[in-house]
């Protein structure tokens, strides 16, 4: 039994109408709570009222990646402390159970490499326009399935995705790591031609999520080609898919990332271990690994996938051009004044210096990495 739920707007259409609700957050403090549910999202109030509930010893369920991401670990450290706990399984890959395995599996959590598509939204919006679908009516179209909300800007923008993988680094003891720290890239530049070239390259454009803490690593959130021979190119719709390790290490998660009914499956399991007893919610590492921040702040050297527009020199010049500046090109296809390249393994210093380069002439140049193969 619901003993009351604090909501924004009292007035607000909802499906129930048996919880008694509040806006008055004295009132609300005022019940009795065996568990907190929290889906409030952003920031505050939530935090606020999180670590109130908390420091009471109530536990905590949420699927709020935003305040975990950012104020996970001293929530986690609070519980700790008042003997209870804080769940937050939905909060990362809702319908895959990931962080809890994660969380006792140190070893594996601590590999050192994460490779996956974690945002169930983006997922779909991109299958959808490979599939002929501008950006505007593949958003209208999940919008209407429920995977998105009508402000989906997080989900758009790529900070759904780091904020995701943030909390997959520190589960892993880099609690040095903040999302500010990841290079992330929306995908609303991605136009129909993109996925074109792409096609005929050989590839797809997905929407991953991708750091290695190891030396020369990096990090990376937003859209990469990946080559149709790599296993996330058949990932589509809204489902998300985790590789956690290197070589034969790795370890695989894959499921449903995104719905209300997905979502609010995760957090009523979470409800039901919390009110149980059974569980101690996810605890936070007990001491920080290395610093790596530092290098998490670019992405790691590779390969990489140019889109070039309003193009007016021949395929053999731009490939001359490419070679002269140290990114040569190792596939190149052409479409009236478009090219689509795949350009030879690179640090991201030169890549930016040659599309620097590109736009002094007039072309109109955009890039993302390309996924190694062999890497899952």
């Amino acid at each position: 039994m619901c003993t009351a739920a604090l909501v924004r707007d009292e007035a607000a259409p909802r499906a129930s109408t048996g919880v008694p609700v509040t806006a008055d957050r004295d009132v609300w403090r005022r019940q009795s709570y065996d568990v907190v549910v929290e889906v409030l999202g952003g920031i505050e109030p939530a935090r606020t009222l999180v670590a109130a509930a908390l420091s009471a010893g109530i536990p905590v369920v949420t699927a709020n990646k935003s305040l975990v991401a950012a104020h996970g670990v001293e929530l986690q450290r609070l519980a700790a402390s008042r003997g209870t706990a804080l769940y937050f399984e939905a909060a990362v890959l809702a319908g895959v159970p990931c962080v809890n395995t994660l969380a006792r599996r140190p070893l594996a959590s601590g590999s050192g490499a994460w490779a996956g598509i974690v945002n169930g939204t983006s997922n779909f919006i991109l299958t959808q326009m490979s599939r002929g679908q501008t950006l505007e009516d593949a958003l209208v179209d999940a919008v209407a399935r429920g995977y998105a909300e009508p402000t989906s800007g997080a989900d758009v923008s790529g900070q759904d995705a780091a904020e995701k993988l943030t909390i997959l680094l520190q589960l892993a003891g880099h609690l040095d790591v903040a999302t500010s720290d990841l290079t992330y890239r929306g995908i609303d530049a991605l136009e129909p031609w993109h996925f074109a070239m792409a096609r005929r390259l050989g590839g797809v454009i997905k929407p991953v999520a991708l750091a290695d803490t190891g030396v020369g690593g990096g990090a990376w959130v937003g859209p990469a080609f990946v080559p149709a021979s790599h296993a996330f190119a058949r990932i589509d719709g809204v489902t998300n898919v985790l590789a956690v390790g290197r070589g034969d290490s790795i370890v695989w998660f894959s499921g449903p990332g995104a719905g209300p009914d997905v979502t609010a499956a995760t957090v009523l399991d979470d409800v039901v271990e919390a009110a149980a007893g059974q569980g101690r919610g996810v605890m936070a590492p007990v001491a920080a690994t290395l610093p790596v921040a530092a290098r998490l702040r670019s992405p790691k050297p590779g390969t990489w996938f140019l889109a070039l527009e309003n193009v007016s020199s021949s395929d053999g010049e731009l490939a001359e051009f490419l070679a002269g500046h140290h990114l040569p090109a190792v596939m190149l296809v052409s479409e009236g004044h478009r090219r689509g390249v795949i350009a030879a393994s690179a640090p991201i210093g030169p890549l930016l210096a040659t599309v620097d380069a590109l736009e002094s002439t007039g072309v109109r140049a955009a890039w993302w990495p390309v996924l190694e193969v062999a890497r899952v």
